[in-house]
């Protein structure tokens, strides 16, 4: 998701809210590094884990070395932060044709163990990481924090820095990070916001990311940060990409920001793949299948089952957009003909039959076994969700003459009323393959998934049913690390929408435009608990953390209920209980 002009951000005008257009002047700047010595100025970083293994991962930036030259970096895998017990070690290579990445997958290790790792090369030694692999048999609990949508330009990452010191607060240690997507942004220095101009964070390189060296930098400048350093060095992560590690609301052959003067799609997608592979903590695909295969499962013991799904590159249709049929949305026989022949058009994918099928046998696997929970980490917001009437609180002379964005505003006003999708980049805007996902899943027995979900910028917790209404699981969406929500775009204003859209959809229980944040999310054999965690700014590094929002999963009956919601304002809980 991006906060350009469209439907999502025009429906908040309609609110009450404006935008104010604004120029800035693209500055030429590389980031500093944080002073590490040596030569592993973007610090190490694991994930992947498995039971006997996990990715252990650096890069080496070597002042003296002569360019173009493979080196040999030593690494060590420990039971112990001092090193005494060294229970694996080796070399591997930092070659120019991997951008000098260093990425080792470490087998042979004990299942639910903490290891601590590091690399050397010559006489510098690394940061030490610390990683864990996943556990086996009785596993009491799994804890995870959940970010999304980290815009170097748009903030500091104090989310990831309030992750890293709250490994112990409260419920144990974290197990992984899960990221959801957008770990980075391709756009150019146009998008800085005015707090970080003036702090001098901008992009390199200056312009929007296209070739693979591109793609290498912009992955290396926010490697430099401090916050994204220490969080990786704390905890395994498991990430999955969406739209902007290769271009904003990118599917299998194009992107919204892919324009023909920018080269061959395919080209600069393979680009934004190769370099996410050197730079990320994450187990290559088999030999066999491209790139696009980054879907995978973790296990978690008896409790857990844990898939990460693409959703992005591998299969997505174009996405689909009511308002390019404007004109033949104001008539009940036309309307039906569009939705049915575009919006419904079976042909449209978003994972595709060969990922489906897998996630089908996994978790269905997973609860012939007897596990407890199967949790989906997903890009968009999988439930269904219609735009609310908000033509009873405005009307088009209240909308300014002079304003820009005066037609667009008008035009999606009088579409208001028409229920249609929010966010047609989303499973909404694919209703018939969500449809194949959900019988997929229900002819392997399973109808209480939890899906944890990125890119709105937004919080919610969500219902999960089908199309005839059959519960299918919940889902809870992670706001933003740093990019800017709709509260940001529209003030106050934001709020008044979140009312309107929770109360006029019955699958959403609980939706807060307004903060930053991340989910703190804990599962045990009785429940799950989703704390949704805020932080108060993201323009300076001093900040609060507070809890926005708290809920608990329990089983009920075939599938799941989100239950004591804490935290919520007296119309939010109204709204969450069905009241208003």
């Amino acid at each position: 998701m991006d906060m350009k002009l469209n439907r999502r951000t025009a429906l908040g005008l309609l609110a009450g809210g404006s935008l104010a257009a604004c120029k800035r002047e693209p500055v030429t700047h590389r980031a500093e590094t944080n002073g590490i010595a040596g030569q592993f100025t973007h610090g190490v970083a694991s994930g992947d884990p498995l039971a006997d293994r996990v990715i252990i991962w650096t890069r080496l930036s070597p002042a003296d070395s002569p360019s173009g030259t493979a080196l040999g970096v030593e690494w060590e895998v420990a039971t112990d932060a001092e090193f005494k017990s060294i229970a694996k070690w080796g070399m591997e290579m930092a070659r120019p044709a991997n951008d000098m990445t260093v990425k080792v997958d470490v087998t042979g290790l004990e299942p639910g163990q903490w290891y601590f790792y590091r690399f050397k090369y010559g006489g510098t030694v690394s940061p030490v990481g610390r990683t864990r692999t996943l556990p086996e048999g009785d596993v009491p609990q799994a804890r995870f924090a959940i970010v999304s949508c980290c815009n170097y330009q748009h903030g500091y990452f104090n989310v990831y820095d309030h992750i890293t010191h709250a490994q112990t607060e409260g419920h144990g240690e974290f197990d992984a990070l899960l990221h959801l997507g957008d770990y980075f942004y391709e756009y150019s220095q146009d998008d800085t916001t005015d707090a970080m101009k003036e702090a001098g964070r901008f992009h390199d390189p200056a312009h929007e990311i296209v070739s693979l060296e591109d793609y290498r930098r912009r992955h290396a400048l926010y490697r430099t940060d401090p916050n994204l350093q220490a969080v990786t060095a704390q905890m395994p992560m498991i990430s999955i990409w969406d739209d902007h590690e290769s271009s904003n609301d990118a599917y299998k052959d194009g992107a919204q920001n892919h324009q023909p003067d920018e080269g061959d799609w395919a080209r600069r997608k393979e680009y934004a793949m190769r370099a996410y592979y050197e730079w990320m903590p994450v187990r290559d695909p088999a030999q066999n299948r491209g790139r696009e295969f980054l879907f995978r499962k973790f296990e978690w013991g008896n409790l857990l089952t844990l898939a990460a799904i693409e959703t992005r590159l591998l299969a997505r249709s174009v996405s689909f957009e009511f308002d390019t049929y404007y004109d033949e949305l104001f008539e009940e026989e036309s309307l039906q003909r569009v939705k049915e022949e575009k919006w419904l058009d079976p042909s449209r994918e978003l994972m595709g039959s060969l990922q489906i099928d897998w996630l089908a046998k996994a978790f269905g696997q997973s609860k012939k076994d007897g596990k407890t929970w199967r949790l989906l980490a997903n890009q968009v917001l999988m439930a269904r969700m219609v735009t609310p009437d908000i033509t009873p609180y405005i009307s088009e002379d209240s909308v300014p003459e002079d304003s820009p964005y005066r037609d667009l505003i008008i035009r999606n006003m009088r579409m208001s009323p028409l229920s249609l999708p929010i966010y047609p980049d989303s499973w909404d805007g694919y209703p018939a393959e969500r449809e194949r996902l959900y019988k997929a899943l229900t002819d392997a027995g399973v109808e209480d998934m939890i899906v944890v979900t990125g890119d709105a910028h937004e919080y919610f917790a969500n219902d999960l049913t089908d199309e005839a209404g059959v519960a299918k699981g919940v889902e809870f969406c992670t706001t933003s690390v740093t990019s800017e929500t709709r509260g940001d775009v529209l003030g106050e204003s934001a709020r008044d929408l979140a009312m309107l859209v929770t109360r006029d959809n019955k699958d959403v229980r609980y939706y807060n435009p307004m903060h930053k944040g991340y989910i703190d999310l804990t599962l045990t054999a009785s429940k799950v608990r989703a704390k949704m965690v805020a932080v108060d700014t993201v323009n300076k590094t001093d900040y609060q953390a507070f809890r926005a929002a708290e809920f608990t999963v329990k089983k009920s009956g075939d599938s799941l209920k989100i239950t004591d919601p804490q935290g919520l304002s007296t119309v939010q809980r109204a709204l969450f209980s069905g009241l208003v």
